[in-house]
């Protein structure tokens, strides 16, 4: 039996307190895949009615991405300042009235504005979300449950095709797309309800010297399963809080790669996601619904991927592997639409295997190893900037796909696999591998690293 002095708070099994809490935090994550489907569903209506450009296209699904990226870097450091769960909870109350207040849009510009706002609220839900779950969850499970954002993601994802689908069937999509894109607001207050008991992190708690509070959070996780409890201050608690800790040596280094691993990731993948449906209407079918449902079909393939790759190769295989794997099978997806693009069966293929190594194994990486890098004292900062140039890249495909395909055609896919093939270079050359490490290691080795250069 584990004594005392060697428990620390991610150490042990699985409980169903430690569960149910990061069920709450990777929620938010169904919010976002959620959020941006519907919209992907909902612009093939939006388009005519307002009688967008590209540009605008480009521009309306850009304005969330916008949003995300001013949330992120404002939310990493109120989350570890005030703590992750006032956070986590504002945020979720900010979506849904961005998402109700559609219902009422007029015009193309407070759609955008609202669509921004809607942005900033996700943004600034991840550095919270992503700290609980790494701090709350033991080491050996950590890297399923971090990962399980990405599950999450894309099962909201598809739940957003078939709510368009059936609002579109059913009630024409000409005047309905307001009501698409308010029922974002019904995931997020039942959210909100399963969210208000979340306890604060116990590693915050020790970072604030709030030793007792820490515990009490660390029991209520346990439940009546906890046995003893930790005695000693985590390593994690002990790290340097100022800002300028990040752009030293090794957090730098860490900062750098994970911020172009995600930035490039979002470039090109919330570029190929989001106009999915447009883009599978160009090039294989012109029938609007059976886009969505190609669309709804390569989620769902990728949420089954991305579980398996939870479930077993996160933890066997680890972070790095994945990604590697998943950026080379990525590169030859996207040459194989290219140079296959007067075949339908072999783009349709080519097309699901992007979507799901995107979603199911390099989106599931980066959500396995951003939190696991940093120490607890600035995992929210961290988080948020490197969410931040994730964002920055979804701004920048969203914007520059429409009008990029318009000009080069096909010979998009091209650059995508170029983007990739810098992206596995960078992962190979500086990403370090964390599975099956505690948080109290890896801020110690990092702690030493950084005090002694």
């Amino acid at each position: 039996m584990t004594t005392t002095s060697q428990l620390s708070f991610d150490s042990g099994s699985l409980t169903r307190g430690q569960r149910r809490i990061a069920l709450t935090a990777i929620g938010g994550y169904f919010v976002d895949g959620y959020d941006l489907l519907i919209l992907g569903g909902a612009l093939l209506a939006i388009t005519p009615e307002f009688g967008l450009s590209a540009g605008e296209v480009g521009l309306l699904t850009a304005a969330a991405f916008i949003g995300m990226a001013v949330g992120s870097p404002i939310s990493g450091p109120l989350t570890d300042r005030f703590g992750r769960k006032p956070i986590f909870f504002t945020s979720m109350v900010l979506f849904v009235v961005g998402s109700l207040l559609t219902l009422a849009v007029p015009s193309l510009a407070p759609l955008i504005a609202l669509r921004f706002v809607i942005g900033v609220a996700i943004g600034a839900d991840m550095p919270p979300s992503a700290a609980l779950v790494a701090e709350f969850i033991p080491r050996q499970r950590r890297g399923t449950f971090t990962g399980m954002g990405g599950v999450a993601w894309m099962l909201g994802g598809v739940l957003a095709i078939v709510v368009t689908l059936a609002v579109y069937l059913v009630a024409g999509h000409e005047d309905h797309w307001r009501w698409v894109l308010a029922t974002g607001a019904v995931p997020a207050v039942i959210l909100l309800f399963l969210r208000h008991k979340t306890p604060e992190s116990p590693y915050w708690l020790e970072a604030r010297g709030r030793h007792e509070d820490a515990l009490a959070a660390w029991q209520y996780a346990q439940g009546t399963e906890a046995t003893s409890a930790p005695t000693h201050r985590p390593i994690a608690a002990t790290a340097p809080t100022r800002l300028k800790v990040l752009f030293r040596r090794p957090f730098v280094w860490l900062l750098l790669c994970m911020a172009v691993y995600w930035g490039f990731n979002n470039l090109y993948g919330s570029a190929i996601l989001l106009y999915q449906p447009t883009l599978i209407t160009r090039i294989v079918t012109p029938q609007a619904y059976t886009a969505l449902l190609f669309t709804g079909a390569t989620t769902l393939v990728a949420a089954a991927v991305g579980t398996i790759v939870c479930l077993w190769l996160i933890e066997t295989a680890g972070r790095r592997i994945v990604a590697l794997t998943c950026l080379g099978l990525l590169i030859v997806a996207c040459l194989t639409i290219y140079w296959g693009i007067a075949s339908a069966p072999v783009v349709l293929i080519a097309f699901g295997v992007a979507i799901a190594v995107i979603n199911g194994g390099t989106s599931i990486a980066f959500y396995a190893w951003a939190p696991e890098l940093f120490p607890a004292a600035i995992r929210g900062r961290a988080v948020g900037i490197v969410n931040m140039f994730g964002k920055l890249g979804s701004v920048f495909g969203t914007l520059a796909l429409p009008t990029l395909y318009d000009a080069i055609g096909n010979s998009i896919f091209v650059v995508i696999a170029v983007a990739a093939l810098v992206n596995l270079a960078v992962v190979y050359l500086l990403a370090p591998e964390t599975k099956g490490r505690s948080l109290d290691d890896l801020a110690r080795g990092a702690t030493r690293f950084s005090t002694t250069t």
